[in-house]
């Protein structure tokens, strides 16, 4: 009876360890000024937070979101200090998205970038040799064509183009529609800079959690979850830019 006792517990406690949940930490903050995607208010606290917690709940797994500017995101992810974070393959240069150190989910959201001028300024053909305002941090496909100036967030970003430090910004639209009404400046989405999915961006080492990822994002994609956390949000924002689109 003894043995048969111990057989079972040591049974049990080897079960119990297969399925105990996979533990991830990521980092989502971004500028700390990309609202809606992320908005530091603990009762709403983004569409990013809230999916990807969504996610993992559905896959079995839990999270840590540690909040990183992006810059620091980067590093800790390089260094496998996180295990992941979410980006879109599109902001990246053909070397950066065959880096074999990380594998990507499924495709989740779709995300838009523009490049953003004051009013009644003519089209925007090449950004090649220019000086552009950007996000500190944030990876740009084609910034090895123009000059970066770096700001500390999509907020100041807008603010610098409306102080005419910079004449060109790229941006992302909802951070772009929702710092505009807030700061009352206007502006242009004057072309498009890249369109595309967003996806986390794991350490290739879970490549093991990617198919119950992947699940877990198709699961949530059927049952309208990831477009309503979507839509709580996008539903506050003024549908157009004073500026106009």
């Amino acid at each position: 009876m003894k043995q048969v006792l111990i057989v079972w517990l040591l049974a049990f406690a080897g079960f119990a360890k297969a399925e105990k949940a996979p533990y991830l930490k990521y980092s989502l903050s971004g500028s700390g000024s990309f609202y809606p995607y992320f908005t530091h208010n603990e009762d709403a606290p983004g569409i990013l937070p809230e999916m990807v917690e969504a996610i993992l709940v559905k896959a079995n797994i839990k999270g840590e979101n540690l909040l990183l500017p992006a810059k620091r995101t980067n590093f800790y992810l390089e260094k496998q200090q996180i295990d992941f974070d979410i980006i879109s393959p599109d902001w990246l240069n053909e070397q950066q998205k065959q880096d074999d150190r990380f594998i990507y989910s499924d495709p989740i959201l779709p995300i838009k970038e523009y490049v953003v001028t004051r009013q009644s300024q003519p089209p925007v053909l090449t950004l090649s040799g220019i000086e552009v305002g950007t996000v500190r941090g944030y990876y740009y496909h084609d910034d090895q064509i123009f000059e970066r100036v770096d700001f500390a967030s999509e907020k100041e970003l807008l603010q610098a183009l409306n102080l005419r430090r910079i004449e060109h910004i790229i941006i992302g639209d909802l951070p772009a529609l929702y710092w505009s009404e807030q700061l009352g400046i206007t502006f242009s989405f004057n072309q498009l800079h890249s369109e595309g999915m967003l996806q986390l961006r794991l350490l290739a080492k879970h490549q093991g959690l990617l198919k119950r990822i992947n699940q877990a994002i198709t699961q949530l994609k059927h049952s309208g979850e990831i477009e309503k956390i979507e839509q709580q949000y996008i539903s506050q924002l003024p549908i157009h830019a004073k500026g106009g689109r």
